[in-house]
């Protein structure tokens, strides 16, 4: 029975030696400590703060005044009636767990400080297969854990994974013409996409295909036309009306520079004017 009653006992002692308190922060955020002095009975005249095993503000009224050491010097406040600590400026590396001591007694209260970064603003890209389906997807670079969440329309948000299924049924339209936003959420920010819509190209006949199509003749048509004026910029006659081939030097000879030409067939030389 002794055995069975210590057991409790030392149960007890240790659950109610130290009680503790999580918080999480994002990176550059400010930490606000506010520790109960309700449980020390004297006035107090030493305040001493420390993260895991190491001293980060250090008060002593009758010896030294205020200290704040290490990586906590300069973004660190104490207030030396209260005991809240301030810390601003926070870093992954100040994450773990803070104390207080009043009058060099330990209280029950710690505090477990985690701090992440934010989550970034994401985008949504799509992938479709066939314009039947297409798979959106919550793109936004994170190292942390993050809940993603997905609105639809005038929809309500709904919580679900990275990616989201459309089909074009799921509208009643053919161009399924909702729109589209993503929220990424963790312990200390929340950020939404811009709104995505008409995921799914119309059905009309302007489809991809024949856009290609048109694109292409209307590139054909233009560089035949630009052949065509640019010969008679240069050479002053339509190109009909010579008889060298494009591929030939006279093709591209400016022809209101060229003198008369000789009939061989009678050994008369031809001229446009009259004797």
């Amino acid at each position: 029975m002794s055995i069975t009653l210590l057991t409790v006992f030392l149960a007890e002692a240790i659950l109610c030696t130290v009680s503790g308190e999580q918080l999480y922060r994002k990176v550059g955020g400010e930490l606000v400590l506010k520790p109960d002095k309700s449980t020390v009975p004297d006035s107090i005249t030493i305040i001493l703060w420390k993260h895991e095993k190491n001293k980060v503000a250090e008060w002593d009224k009758d010896f030294g005044g205020l200290d704040i050491y290490a990586a906590f010097i300069n973004r660190t406040t104490l207030d030396q009636t209260t005991g809240e600590l301030r810390i601003s400026g926070l870093m992954t590396t100040d994450s773990g767990v803070y104390s207080v001591e009043f009058n060099s007694k330990l209280l029950d209260m710690t505090y477990t400080l985690s701090v992440i970064k934010a989550v970034p603003k994401p985008t949504i890209t799509s992938s479709c297969n066939t314009d039947k389906t297409c798979t959106l997807t919550c793109e936004g670079h994170t190292t942390e854990p993050v809940t993603y969440s997905w609105k639809v329309g005038e929809g309500v948000w709904e919580v679900g994974g990275k990616q989201l299924m459309v089909s074009k049924s799921d509208t009643g339209n053919s161009t399924n013409s909702y729109k589209y936003i993503c929220k990424m959420n963790n312990t200390v920010s929340e950020e939404v996409s811009e709104p995505v819509g008409l995921v799914f190209s119309p059905d009309g006949w302007l489809t991809k295909a024949r856009l290609l199509g048109i694109s292409v003749f209307v590139l054909a048509v233009a560089g035949v036309l630009s052949f065509i004026l640019g010969h008679r910029a240069k050479t002053g006659v339509w190109f009909y009306e010579t008889e060298s081939m494009p591929w030939k030097g006279e093709f591209w000879k400016n022809q209101r520079e060229v003198g008369p030409t000789t009939d061989t067939s009678n050994g008369v030389s031809a001229s446009t004017g009259m004797s």
